[in-house]
């Protein structure tokens, strides 16, 4: 892996935005009788369910993914089947009922609906998932009503070591979900929680660049309104988490963050 000590180039993807999150959208708290109540049929992994025969991807978390072996042939990630187990059987024992929560972004770029799934006794699925420790927290797609309960479940999850967290601990060679940036490959391509210490701060005429030894964090400058400069700044020196897609430039590891939460413990505009 090279070490990076220049600004990487840019590549074409998807950004989110984070609107402040209001006080009484601070738990996974919800009042039932305003839910839209179905019957799911079963989930295809641990973040997506066919609902009427439609894909549903349960919002603010991900799952690792099963193998694909398509046209283009995708490793399967670890636990994914066990994963996707358990939320069937999360399902199964509450017969198949779910109550349907939209946020503010209901497809994603793929047309799949997103959304806040709870059982009947008011139970989110995605905080099942997530206190299991066979899911992660990723926020997406602006949809951040239960953002911060969606961390603290997986902070649960990774303080038990719980399931991907016991995973990591037994195989860390396996980089998965978190890896150290110094110790990054070629093979850590996709969805990482990356770890490491902030050797650079800086901003061009198009983006925020905070660097790591190995890896490059970009914020492109029409989400610069969801971050404060000066915040970024003072991460330099400090060893942070970050959390998204890792992909491989010219034999150096970038990542484009999207909003704070991708940033462990880094308070969002308006955030206490």
């Amino acid at each position: 892996m090279k070490i990076l000590n220049s600004p990487l180039v840019i590549l074409t993807t998807l950004f989110l935005s984070l609107n402040v999150l209001a006080a009484d959208e601070k738990s996974c708290a919800i009042d039932t009788k305003k839910l839209l109540w179905t019957k799911a049929e079963y989930a295809i992994t641990g973040d997506t369910i066919v609902i009427n025969k439609q894909r549903v991807k349960l919002a603010g978390i991900y799952a690792p993914q099963l193998e694909k072996k398509q046209k283009w042939h995708t490793p399967g990630e670890p636990l994914a089947k066990e994963s996707q187990t358990f939320l069937n059987k999360l399902l199964a024992n509450n017969d198949l009922e779910v109550g349907v929560e939209f946020d503010s972004t209901r497809l994603d770029n793929r047309n799949r609906q997103l959304a806040h799934l709870f059982f009947k006794d008011g139970t989110s699925v995605q905080q099942k998932m997530l206190e299991s420790g066979f899911a992660l927290n990723r926020s997406m797609y602006n949809n951040l009503k239960h953002a911060d309960c969606y961390y603290k479940a997986e902070q649960k999850a990774r303080n038990g070591g719980y399931q991907l967290w016991d995973f990591l601990a037994k195989n860390p060679d396996r980089h998965f979900p978190l890896a150290e940036s110094t110790t990054l490959t070629s093979d850590d391509e996709g969805f990482r929680i990356i770890k490491g210490k902030v050797v650079k701060v800086d901003k061009s005429s198009t983006n925020y660049i905070i660097n790591m030894d190995t890896t490059g964090i970009r914020v492109q400058k029409k989400y610069w309104d969801k971050f404060v400069y000066d915040q970024l700044e003072a991460l330099k020196g400090k060893t942070i988490e970050v959390r998204g897609y890792a992909y491989l430039y010219k034999g150096a590891m970038y990542m484009i963050i999207k909003e704070p939460y991708a940033i462990a413990n880094f308070s969002p505009i308006g955030a206490p």
